[in-house]
């Protein structure tokens, strides 16, 4: 099925298409609006991993014609053999995909954990430009005095698409801890995209994110397709030869157990609700996907704002913890709150997800983490008795650039006209676009 086939546009997401460029957004029509409305060669090693057995980086190819040139952020080397990529991924067997490096599609707790053993996860992400519009939100949600378990903020993963995004402001969520991922540079549709088309998108946002947010290149490990709209083996061949760790933009259907996050080495079980999905092999990819949630109408939606909504608080917090619950109180697999900002704009929206946050954070087993964070515990499993002290979940960010208090607003060409950005980082000559990000020097003041 393509995407039409799950694309429902509100009357509130038309207008704002309407709107154009003259006027800067903090959601686009976007991802919100997909629902389904039907209720093994040892020696691959060193082909697979940045670092071969000795250490020693790989060297990275591009495909011809590619014209931006940044340093790819790298994933963790394999230990155990897998598939030779891009060949036709076949069925998935848990006797050879294994925990560090692969895990099978499915409803199975990693390590073979019990329920009660394992962490609930909770993923708050929020997609699109950070700027203004959403400042407070954020704000109110993560500035509150919300801890995890460990005493340690609670955090979630920003998809930063480039128009109309204040990169001082990423630079302070970034700096807080929060994880920043691509969403594309234009926010286009990339059904038809070419390999190179998806590289300059993802991997230029990678490199605007690193040169105006002050955000590591390392640090941005995955991505969201704006849409949902994702590229099948194009998409995700150039994940992989770039050494991006994951991707989050495959709606699961089945969600009663849910599933965890899985890698591309093997064939996805789950149905593809958004055509064209990868059918090769692409080891060590995660796919950490849209568990579906069911609203109280019944519908579903892979998005938290694309739901019914709910009249009042009342009902925002009910629907939350209906779908929570169905995780918490089953294979606790990682929970999905996936928004935009402007849903947060209406005042019983916010109250009721307010409310229902400090309900879970009061059960002292559920963490709000980024994607890179719940990852490293799939590759490690670690009980409850034991995760307070899990070293990825910790919170020392003195490795980070500190916050942008002062930031530089850069007026730049674009298109004949003028675009304004703000930033704590040097001032590119021209306004950042696809194909020149202004990496290596090229474009920057």
């Amino acid at each position: 099925m393509t995407v039409a086939g799950y694309l429902s546009l509100t009357v509130g997401g038309l207008a704002e298409v309407q709107k154009g460029a003259s006027e800067p957004l903090s959601h686009g029509i976007d991802d919100l609006f997909v629902r389904n409305d039907c209720a093994n060669k040892t020696s691959e090693i060193d082909r697979q991993s940045p670092f071969g057995r000795t250490g020693v980086r790989r060297p990275i190819t591009r495909p011809p014609g590619f014209t931006t040139t940044g340093r790819p952020a790298f994933r963790l080397p394999n230990v155990y053999p897998t598939p030779v990529p891009y060949e036709t991924a076949t069925k998935c067997s848990r006797d050879v995909c294994r925990l560090p490096d692969c895990n099978c599609a499915g409803s199975e707790i990693p390590g073979g954990l019990l329920p009660k053993e394992v962490p609930q996860v909770v993923l708050l992400t929020f997609d699109d430009a950070v700027n203004d519009l959403n400042k407070d939100h954020y704000k109110d949600i993560f500035d509150s005095g919300r801890n995890n378990p460990n005493g340690c903020p609670i955090r979630g993963t920003f998809y930063v698409s480039h128009e109309w995004t204040d990169y001082g402001q990423v630079q302070n969520l970034y700096a807080k801890g929060h994880e920043m991922a691509s969403h594309t540079v234009t926010h286009s549709f990339g059904e038809k995209f070419s390999e190179q088309q998806w590289f300059k998108e993802v991997a230029g946002q990678r490199e605007i994110l690193h040169l105006y947010g002050g955000v590591k290149l390392e640090d941005v490990r995955g991505m969201r397709a704006p849409f949902l709209q994702i590229g099948g083996n194009k998409q995700f061949k150039m994940l992989h030869e770039y050494n991006f760790t994951y991707d989050s933009s495959m709606p699961v259907f089945e969600n009663n157990p849910p599933y965890w996050p899985y890698t591309l080495d093997y064939a996805m079980s789950h149905e593809c609700m958004i055509t064209p999905c990868p059918s090769k092999s692409f080891p060590g990819v995660w796919e950490v996907g849209m568990v579906m949630w069911v609203d109280l109408r019944g519908g579903r939606c892979s998005m938290g704002d694309a739901c019914s909504n709910p009249p009042d608080d009342e009902g925002v917090h009910k629907v939350l913890m209906k779908n929570f619950n169905r995780h918490y109180k089953g294979n606790r697999a990682p929970f999905n709150l996936f928004y935009h900002s402007a849903w947060f704009n209406t005042e019983h929206h916010k109250k009721g997800f307010l409310r229902f946050l400090d309900d879970i954070l009061a059960k002292g087993d559920v963490w709000l983490i980024t994607n890179t964070q719940l990852i490293d515990w799939i590759r490690q499993p670690t009980p409850n008795s034991h995760i307070n002290s899990f070293e990825p979940w910790q919170c020392d960010y003195s490795d980070r650039p500190g916050p942008c208090h002062h930031p530089t607003t850069c007026s730049l060409l674009y298109k004949g006209g003028v675009r304004y950005m703000k930033t704590c980082q040097p001032c590119p000559d021209v306004y950042p676009w696809v194909g020149n990000t202004g990496y290596g020097g090229k474009g920057s003041k």
